[in-house]
């Protein structure tokens, strides 16, 4: 079944959202285009912005809440504006059938394959390791949209539309790669894909000063931590089009950080890690028994050739950590990012999968704070 407690979902371009009434109005308009008309093959003959708004507060509602079916508004991520629809159905065991539609407004931005994006890691993170789609053969743009996304074009069949019109149907279908073990259980630590819960914890370690002094970010607001959580929630993997991996790490179930491993040259096996860590859990080992189990998997669950971690110089904690773990100091580059104001060090550690040596001596001096714990900070090459 269909997961709500995961939406919102977000990236860069598009917002994939339960609707509300101040989506009625864009929606009605919206169905009366006549591409939508042509194409969509909606349910209902006409919509209006009274009879959506009745539409959310019921089959809509209800239909998120059994499971079953999603009807979410696509919206622009920055504005929350609504742009379009993507609609979730005909759920069967782990599969699962996606339709999608954007208004004439918003056309051409990039929405409809942004939405679709975030349609695969919702439905993988319900369960589901496949998904459908049907559209009309004249329909090019949904077909470029659906094609960009992964999907594989298969046969063409007359068939029931939703509308519940008979037509010509192309058929499309893209696997979903299920999720890897997660959660992962360390000696004393647990290890799991982030969650809309965990903006409260994240925002309270992020937030600090302390934290944020070698980070190329300030110090989180609670709005700066629902959106890096909501990007961080699509990170769950280095396979079928992911590009990275993030984990909140959990100690006697309370968060007290987050590492991630992100591709930097997916072609050649290359990522990057980095990593975030409550300062008060310090001196146990913690963070290097997190960032240890996170190196384990990048050799063996995705058979990587090489991993680097780069951190701002003056942080000396990261740096022993990194060598704790088996990493390599390869370079010290002198004044080579402008941060906060002022120019900054970097160190560069690095570990390869022949690297088999790669043991770790627990610590006492333990609280890492890496300049670079995300993938969506760019590091100059």
């Amino acid at each position: 079944m269909l997961d709500a407690t995961l939406l919102p979902l977000r990236d860069d371009q598009a917002r994939l959202r339960p609707m509300h009434d101040g989506d009625a109005a864009k929606y009605a308009i919206g169905t009366k285009d006549v591409a939508v008309r042509t194409h969509a093959h909606l349910p209902e003959p006409d919509y209006t912005e009274e009879s959506v708004s009745s539409l959310i507060h019921g089959p809509i509602q209800e239909g998120l809440e059994r499971g079953d079916l999603a009807v979410l508004s696509v919206a622009d991520a920055r504005s929350d504006e609504f742009v379009g629809s993507l609609v979730l159905f005909g759920a069967i065991e782990t599969s699962i059938e996606v339709g999608f539609w954007v208004h004439p407004d918003h056309r051409g931005q990039g929405f409809a394959a942004a939405a679709l994006l975030l349609a695969i890691e919702f439905v993988r993170r319900s369960g589901f390791t496949r998904l459908t789609a049907r559209t009309v053969p004249e329909n090019i743009a949904s077909q470029r949209s659906l094609e960009r996304a992964g999907f594989r074009r298969g046969e063409e069949t007359h068939g029931t539309a939703p509308s519940g019109e008979q037509t010509l149907l192309t058929h499309y279908a893209r696997p979903v790669a299920p999720l890897g073990a997660f959660p992962r259980e360390t000696e004393r630590l647990r290890l799991r894909l982030h969650e809309h819960r965990d903006v409260g914890p994240l925002q309270r370690i992020y937030g600090r000063h302390d934290v944020a002094r070698y980070l190329l970010e300030d110090p989180w607001s609670m709005a700066d931590a629902e959106q890096q959580v909501a990007r961080r929630m699509l990170r769950t993997g280095l396979d079928d089009g992911r590009t990275a991996l993030a984990l909140v790490i959990e100690h006697h179930d309370e968060v007290i950080g987050d590492v991630a491993l992100w591709l930097t040259d997916p072609d050649r096996s290359v990522a990057e890690i980095g990593w975030v860590m409550d300062p008060d859990q310090g001196g146990r080992g913690l963070a290097t028994e997190a960032v240890r189990t996170v190196l384990d998997m990048a050799f063996h669950d995705f058979e990587l050739h090489r991993v680097v971690a780069q951190m701002d110089a003056r942080n000396k904690a990261s740096a022993r950590l990194a060598e704790r773990v088996g990493m390599t100091k390869e370079a010290h580059m002198r004044q080579d990012w402008w941060n906060k104001g002022e120019w900054t060090d970097t160190l560069v550690f690095g570990v390869l999968a022949s690297d088999t040596d790669r043991r770790i001596a627990y610590s006492v001096d333990d609280a890492p704070r890496l300049k670079r714990p995300d993938p969506t900070q760019p590091h100059p090459s």
